[in-house]
């Protein structure tokens, strides 16, 4: 028995779209060899659906199930490692972004104390608890900025603009 129209013309849209894919995203040279163990395995997948005996069907789909194991595999090998670096730039970026966040942090209070505002208009226990404060912004930039832009989105539903304003200096 031949192979059927349905069958072919399947085969022939899968490896188009495996080559249209390769030729748009490559940027390795692994992908060519990759490439044509992709096409070789839907050709060897097609194969078996041809007029061949029972015997040598059942050999075509062993060594089918065989080819997309090891597929599978690398696949999979390649996901991890894609996974991996992604972790480590992101770990490397939110270490930056820590890091930039309590300098300036740092570099605010600095200049908070620099101007005497600090020691002059507070007293002990304010300092204990600016201190504090500071502390958890810095060790816990996440949270403390979805803090504030909560107390944000509450000052803007609440209608309480004014106090915002006059908040920060405003008159």
């Amino acid at each position: 028995m031949a192979i059927s129209d349905r069958i072919q013309a399947e085969a022939r849209r899968t490896i188009d779209g495996i080559q249209r894919f390769y030729e748009k995203y490559s940027d390795e040279v692994d992908d060519a060899e990759e490439r044509e163990h992709r096409i070789a395995r839907v050709e060897a997948s097609m194969e078996g659906c041809n007029g061949l005996s029972q015997e040598d069907k059942i050999q075509k789909t062993a060594e089918n199930v065989f080819e997309l194991t090891c597929a599978q595999e690398r696949s999979y090998d390649a996901i991890r490692m894609e996974l991996r670096k992604m972790k480590e730039q992101t770990s490397k970026d939110f270490r930056d972004l820590q890091t930039e966040i309590r300098t300036g942090i740092d570099g605010v209070m600095k200049k908070i104390e620099d101007s005497g505002m600090d020691s002059s208009s507070s007293s002990a226990g304010k300092k204990v608890n600016t201190k504090f404060l500071t502390k958890i912004i810095s060790d816990h930039p996440l949270i403390a900025f979805n803090a504030f832009i909560f107390v944000i989105i509450l000052v803007f539903v609440s209608g309480h603009f004014e106090l915002l304003y006059k908040m920060w200096g405003g008159k």
